[in-house]
């Protein structure tokens, strides 16, 4: 396993966070920031709301976005760099209409709808160009209608350029996007040799964090041209795609028997949570517009309190997979609960962390993807030991377990094998009289005359020796010779059952029936054929007094030369 890139990856995401650390800020210092605020009604303009001084709030705190319409009001330092566009979070809204007023009293107005505005590059802002005036600007007031969320009123400011365009800032994100894309490659080259569900839904939710990370960012805006419906679309489904195949990743990762099924299934059904509630997010509107920003953000609690069950019952059953599950999700659910809070009215404007997001989400993709590597080698290594264990079960299965040669199943198995790596002999032995020797002197010393005789029949590289069953042994010879190294191993059967099996009152010897093919091919016929061949040669040693061989000389398929040794 190569972990090079790997480790690549996590010098860069390390690297990427000092530098983020040592810039609080990417944007330009924006022009000015909101004097005051103030809700109305949907009949109610600018001028309804100047006329009562008590309908403003000039603090930095209180934002509401529960009324139809939201003001923002900048008065201008005549220090103040002349502003040219109006920048806030991105969030879709009904219309957003710019008044400026300037020093000696003339005004300009813009109207936009959520299709006008400018997607930014490098945020998740957008962007409206002010309406020129002649003079110096000294009030701008922006009123927003049907804002949802009210991270739109507490982060607008007026900018001195429409866009925002921060290189390192983008430069930084679109490397952290490059080095994500890794974990695809990786994810598809080990699902085409494990086929592993959970490596599917890696890719999934690596994706959707790429597409999440590309979108919030603004990077986007660089290469495509999409209005706020569609990044705001592109937004919120990546993050329930993203949460949904990840929660699915997890229930397949985990190993077997480290949570309960009930767990499973949850982690399996997280995608029928958020599918609905990503929908309520994206198209309510009317009297529950104001709540659907914190019912969102609040519903991702449900999966985090699930998250969290699944890894503490996992990692007290043992879970080695789930260490790396916790270290990757940690950074994640920080951010998102910080997030949740502030929207939830916990602070006095909502906290984005979109850049702390964005490196959290590299890191738990990393780091997930250290622990697929580590699950994937733990498979192989289940797989490695099972297949060795089917191994020797089948080398046993095909194996004589007194002689240790292999036996008749363990021969056909291999025939073909053995017939296109050269072997062009086949000859069949039988013990002469084995019979009377384990009636004689028990199947011990029967057992023993048997092993006795394999060892005489010594299987070397060109020559294999099986045992048929009983008494009758088969060899398989190659190369040079094949007649005499064969009767010699015939021979020296009496020789060393003599020397293994002492007390014995007779020599025991062999028969044996060889058919030999031509010199210049292999076995070109099918066991069976051979064999009986083999097998009539033998009992025709039998009947000519034992003890000797009995072979033929394969010229064809037709035609056999019987020859006596």
């Amino acid at each position: 396993m190569e972990w090079g890139p790997i480790r690549l990856l996590v010098l860069w995401l390390v690297a990427a966070f000092g530098l983020a650390a040592t810039q609080p800020a990417f944007a330009a210092e924006p022009s000015a920031r909101p004097t005051c605020h103030a809700t109305g009604n949907a009949a109610e303009d600018y001028a309804a709301i100047a006329r009562d001084p008590r309908r403003w709030n000039c603090t930095t705190s209180d934002w509401s976005v529960a009324s139809a319409k939201s003001f923002l009001r900048f008065d201008l330092h005549p220090a103040t760099e002349t502003p040219t566009a109006f920048s806030t979070r991105l969030t879709r809204f009904a219309s957003i209409r710019v008044l400026v007023i300037g020093q000696d009293g003339t005004m300009a107005t813009r109207r936009v709808t959520e299709h006008e505005v400018t997607p930014v590059t490098d945020d998740w802002m957008m962007s409206i160009d002010l309406p020129r005036i002649a003079g110096p600007i000294a009030t701008v007031v922006v009123e927003i209608e049907g804002a949802r969320h009210t991270g739109m009123i507490s982060f607008a400011e007026l900018t001195g350029a429409s866009d925002r365009g921060s290189l390192s800032h983008e430069l930084l994100i679109a490397g952290l996007c490059g080095m994500l894309c890794m974990p695809l490659l990786f994810n598809f080259a080990f699902f085409r040799v494990l086929r592993e569900r959970f490596l599917l839904w890696h890719v999934l939710a690596t994706a959707c964090m790429l597409v999440h990370t590309l979108v919030t960012s603004g990077l986007i805006n660089r290469f495509l041209t999409l209005d706020i419906v569609q990044l705001s679309l592109a937004s919120a489904f990546s993050v329930a795609g993203g949460i949904a195949a990840a929660s699915a990743f997890s229930a397949d990762l985990i190993e077997p028997g480290k949570l309960d099924p009930i767990q499973r299934r949850l982690l399996r059904c997280v995608g029928l949570w958020m599918l609905p509630v990503t929908l309520i997010y994206l198209f309510v509107d009317g009297g529950l517009r104001p709540y659907v920003a914190p019912f969102y953000l609040g519903s991702l609690l449900p999966p985090m309190g699930l998250f969290v069950w699944v890894m503490v019952v996992a990692w007290r059953r043992g879970s080695r997979a789930v260490y790396y599950q916790a270290a990757a999700w940690t950074p994640v659910m920080v951010t998102a609960s910080i997030r949740i809070g502030s929207a939830l009215g916990l602070t006095d404007g909502p906290i984005e962390m979109l850049v702390a997001q964005h490196y959290a989400l590299g890191l738990e993709v990393v780091i997930t993807s250290l622990g697929v590597f580590d699950r994937l080698l733990a498979i192989r290594r289940e797989r490695d030991l099972a297949v060795a264990e089917i191994r020797i079960i089948e080398e046993q299965s095909e194996r004589d377990p007194l002689t240790g040669l292999l036996n008749r199943r363990g021969l056909e198995n291999r025939f073909e094998t053995l017939r296109a790596e050269g072997y062009r002999a086949m000859a069949v032995l039988d013990l002469d009289k084995f019979k009377s020797v384990n009636d004689t002197y028990g199947h011990i010393t029967g057992d023993a005359v048997l092993c006795a005789a394999a060892e005489a029949l010594e299987p070397d590289l060109d020559t294999r020796a099986i045992r048929l069953g009983g008494e009758e042994f088969l060899l398989l010879l190659r190369g040079d010779d094949v007649v005499n190294r064969a009767e010699r191993r015939r021979q020296a059967i009496a020789t060393r059952i003599a020397a293994r099996v002492p007390g014995l009152d007779r020599m025991v010897t062999a028969s044996m029936g060889l058919v030999e093919m031509p010199d210049d091919g292999g076995m070109r016929a099918e066991f069976g054929v051979l064999y009986g061949h083999c097998d009539r040669l033998l009992y025709e040693a039998k009947d000519a007094g034992r003890n000797r061989t009995m072979r033929e000389k394969m010229q064809s398929f037709g035609g056999l030369r019987p020859r006596a040794a």
